[in-house]
């Protein structure tokens, strides 16, 4: 089973729950495991069970956002030769709308561009709202009732792609929000416990000490 990403201060408190782990393995064979060190064992196994629980949760809720900000395809063509072999991404750029898109470089023209379409699904979103209303506009004026009904299917195959689209989009925002409660929930515990067992462990490295001083 592929282990989940853990970020540094899940890693380092990992590390001291193993330590305590194999302490208390010693102080069993030794038969001087005291209900106290029992209890703090308990403890360390339950949080680390839930780091690793919590990590691949987070792990599966990343991979799928970003699979969902990936799913744009962008076919985007040169202003110029209206090709696409040639193109080069060469990174994104915000509109003055609002919007990230994809920046590239024809090679074949030797200009740069920016495409003319969002490059993720929650701009694409706000982009098809905002083209619907322009068709819808230009409808009202148009003449030719042949145009008019090319644009009513265009207008109801968009709205069906945004009625499917917008259902997903909300649900991964609401797993992202959710996520980042739980991360600082559990920042604020992991901060917690490595304290206390960091003093834990300052007194079990003394514990020999005072041991053989008596």
């Amino acid at each position: 089973m592929k282990q989940p990403a853990l970020k540094a201060n899940e890693r380092e408190l990992i590390k001291l729950i193993r330590f305590f782990s194999k302490r208390a393995e010693r102080l069993m064979e030794e038969g001087a495991l005291s209900p106290e060190h029992t209890q703090l064992t308990n403890a360390c196994e339950n949080l680390e069970t839930q780091l690793i629980t919590h990590a691949t949760n987070r792990d599966a809720i990343l991979d799928k956002r970003e699979r969902l900000q990936n799913i744009i395809e962008d076919n985007a063509q040169c202003p110029k030769c209206s090709k696409a072999d040639m193109l080069k991404r060469t990174g994104s750029t915000i509109t003055e709308r609002g919007w990230k898109c994809n920046t590239y470089k024809c090679r074949r023209c030797n200009i740069t561009f920016t495409w003319n379409r969002p490059n993720n699904p929650w701009h694409m979103v706000e982009f098809l709202e905002a083209y619907i209303q322009e068709l819808q506009q230009a409808m009202a004026v148009e003449q030719n009732q042949e145009v008019v009904e090319q644009t009513e299917d265009a207008i109801v195959h968009m709205n069906d792609s945004l009625s499917r689209l917008r259902p997903v989009l909300e649900m991964s925002d609401e797993e992202v929000d959710a996520l980042e409660t739980k991360e600082r929930e559990m920042d604020k515990l992991i901060h917690q416990f490595k304290n206390y067992l960091l003093i834990e462990k300052i007194k079990l490295d003394t514990y020999p000490e005072e041991s053989e001083e008596n």
